[in-house]
């Protein structure tokens, strides 16, 4: 197929324009991102971080883990994107008569054409999948609707239309149908791609690949502010206390707002969304977007997530966990959080939480001598310098919510059956954990430091605790504030895995091994620390037949207890926990276990029993035992 000179330098032509197009749209987006300040080194661990892109861009696995069908289809068509990448620059150099593809890969030419060809296909159903779900089956689709998502994915399939035209797959015989007209048909739709990408969603084309890259690499990972006050007087910088204004906002929060995809997965798994609350992750991103015409003067807190919405928060971490485009919504939460509580002083729907902790050391307003109470009602040792090997950590809720005993009490009882070496420190304060979440940091650094001091007072290695928040905390959290701190922190759920799984206790459950049981898994033990496993073991050791929620393991729905939910009044139609307790009386289940307590608090009257995982291994290791049960009993020696 020849090219006239007119043809050729039409061509020149017409791309040169669109790249100077492309670039004088691209250059205040990025004018935007390039404002704000960084926040962390974000190429650090560079291979963990080009590992986790090559798997979620070029194998997709959140897009597909997120939404399987919807997901595989969109796999599908990114797998064009990439091959038709080589196929695209062929054909534009074709006219010059410069043989790209051939020059690349000699005698395999062929075999590619044909594997493009069948991309092609592949491609289509693609495309026309997703097409079919948006404008169709408007019911599960994310909207709303726009035409640029209608003309992309019309242009998409158009692209692959004329290329298994122009190698002779459509049309009489093996001819392309009237192959120059053809040949410019698919060269003008490339064209445009590019102008239109940047006006519409797709523009996560070009940029996800690198908030992946540049994301963090835990979920919710905070960093301390700076609050030492004689450091603050001396920076020459001005300090930023949160997300106050546009001019606070770093620049990976600002490449977040533009990459956004749209495709609602945020705010699908948002319990508050979900319960019929104002908060609506994906919109307050959008939100993010539409600043870039604001000025650097202009507030967070109301310009992109209301004071509503941002009290309703539990920090669950679920819009995030499912974001398949790097998005880190827990950032612009805490941030704005932390301007509430330390810049502006307005909006905040825990100040009650906070001046409990502040005053009373725990939010219940319970005095300290009832954690000296509890401790010799249960029989609990004390921890000794360079010999107990586990601290105990009781933390808020076991320690003073009345209901909470029977939960410790049991744990207390299975670590004397298997002789576990443990004990409690003479005090606790509050792991803070709460308190950073309604971003009062000055509070949480304060009780961290304490925890911290007396653990490496008391030469600490290990940290044994029932708590998920604790647990998250200590493990993750108070490392950045000290990096001497280096306690090993194991939740109860993994001990006692270990301890059934090495035989130390046995389980027996024959007397309950009838009843339907499910497990609730915690936010902050499960999609925070990855521990889905150990309790499931415990409960299927025990002889139960394991009953799944319909929210379960990472994709959890959260009991409505975090961001200090448990220990507050709520003003919604219906909290997190009502809709949670609705699910799990729905799925048949007729005992709860558990391994939290904030979860247990908030959870209790969904079904007939809710126990703790350590309830439920008490109980079942006293049938494997004969129904005997250890505390008191003085003839077992302690270690």
């Amino acid at each position: 197929m020849g090219f006239s000179v007119w043809e050729r330098v039409l061509l020149i032509v017409l791309v040169l324009a669109v790249t100077a197009l492309f670039f004088r749209d691209l250059t205040p987006r990025m004018r935007f991102v390039r404002a704000g300040k960084p926040d962390r080194l974000r190429t650090d661990e560079l291979g963990s971080r080009i590992w986790r892109s090559f798997k979620e861009v070029i194998f997709q696995t959140r897009v597909i883990s997120g939404r399987p069908v919807a997901g595989f289809l969109h796999a599908l068509v990114f797998l064009g994107f990439l091959f038709f990448g080589v196929e695209t620059v062929d054909h534009f150099l074709e006219p010059f008569e410069v043989p790209f593809v051939s020059a690349i890969l000699g005698a395999w030419e062929p075999a590619f054409k044909t594997f493009l060809a069948v991309t092609a296909v592949l491609v289509s159903i693609g495309i026309a999948g997703l097409a079919f779900r948006r404008f169709v089956m408007v019911k599960i689709s994310p909207g709303p609707k726009s035409w640029s998502s209608g003309l992309v994915a019309l242009i998409i399939l158009l692209l692959m239309v004329t290329y298994l035209n122009g190698v002779g797959l459509i049309g009489a015989g093996a001819e392309p149908i009237q192959e120059k007209a053809n040949w410019w048909l698919h060269a003008l739709l490339i064209l445009i791609f590019p102008p239109l990408i940047l006006r519409s969603k797709h523009f996560h084309l070009l940029l996800s690949p690198f908030d992946i890259f540049f994301r963090t690499h835990e979920l919710g990972d905070y960093l301390p502010l700076e609050l030492d006050e004689a450091a603050l007087m001396e920076s020459e910088e001005e300090i930023s206390l949160g997300l106050e204004t546009l001019a606070d906002v770093p620049w990976k929060m600002r490449l977040d707002f533009l990459t956004c995809v749209e495709c609602k997965r945020c705010t699908e798994q948002c319990p508050a969304y979900n319960s019929g609350q104002d908060l609506n992750p994906r919109s307050f991103v959008l939100a993010g977007r539409a600043m870039m015409e604001a000025g650097p003067e202009s507030s967070v807190v109301d310009n992109v997530i209301s004071e509503t919405a941002l009290g309703q928060c539990t920090s669950c971490g679920a819009c995030e966990a499912i974001c398949p485009v790097g998005i880190e919504h827990l950032q612009v939460l805490m941030g704005a959080k932390r301007a509430q509580t330390l810049a502006s002083g307005k909006g905040m729907v825990a100040g009650e939480f906070l001046q409990s902790v502040e005053r009373f050391g725990n939010p219940f307003k319970k005095q300290k001598s009832e954690r000296r109470e509890l401790v010799e009602e249960l029989q609990i040792p004390a921890y000794e310098k360079g010999k107990t090997e586990y601290a105990l950590w009781l933390g808020c809720v076991w320690t003073y919510n009345e209901d909470a005993k029977s939960s410790l009490a049991a744990l207390v009882e299975v670590l004397d059956r298997a002789r576990v070496s443990y004990g409690v420190l003479a005090n606790e304060s509050c792991s803070g954990h709460h308190s950073r979440r309604q971003g009062e940091e000055l509070q949480f650094q304060t009780l961290a430091g304490e925890n911290i001091e007396r653990m490496q007072e008391q030469k600490v290695e290990k940290v044994l605790t029932g708590c998920p928040h604790c647990f998250h905390t200590f493990r993750r959290e108070y490392p950045t504030l000290d990096e001497k701190f280096s306690v090993e922190t194991v939740h109860h759920s993994e001990l006692l895995a270990d301890l059934v799984q090495s035989g130390t206790i046995s389980l027996n459950a024959d007397g309950d091994s009838g009843k339907k049981i499910s497990f609730h898994d915690p936010c902050y033990l499960g999609r925070y620390e990855k521990v889905f496993d150990p309790p499931r073991e415990v409960i299927r050791g025990a002889g139960f037949d394991l009953l799944e929620l319909p929210r379960h393991r990472q994709k959890s729905f959260c009991c409505g207890g975090g961001s200090a939910g448990f220990a507050r009044e709520q003003e919604v139609e219906t909290r997190v926990d009502q809709e949670r307790k609705r699910e799990i009386s729905e799925s048949g289940a007729e005992v709860l276990v558990t391994g939290c307590p904030e979860c247990k608090m908030m959870l209790a009257s969904a079904v007939e029993e809710t126990l703790d995982l350590a309830e439920l291994v008490a109980r079942a290791s006293r049938d494997a035992a004969g129904g005997d049960s250890m505390r008191g009993d003085s003839s077992l020696p302690r270690e």
